[in-house]
């Protein structure tokens, strides 16, 4: 049996992931309620940047699926 990377959903996003994979965002353009968010500087749980803004999934409307697939393969 092939053992996969477990992929846990991220505490907090970058803003490049969330316009990436934010159920908020189609085709890099908002399109979700008015909202705001509170960001620090922090990790990124989907790219593993660090020392960049981030702040929490729910602030993009959480993620879509695929972040999970492509995220897998690297």
């Amino acid at each position: 049996m092939k053992k996969q990377k477990r992929v846990d959903y991220p505490a907090w996003i970058c803003h490049k992931c969330g316009v990436k994979y934010g159920a908020w965002y189609k085709n890099g353009t908002y399109i979700g309620p008015d909202n705001c968010s509170t960001h620090h500087m922090g990790t990124c749980g989907v790219c593993g940047a660090t020392d960049v803004s981030v702040t929490e999934p729910r602030d993009y409307g959480h993620l879509r699926a695929e972040w999970r697939q492509e995220e897998l393969q690297f």
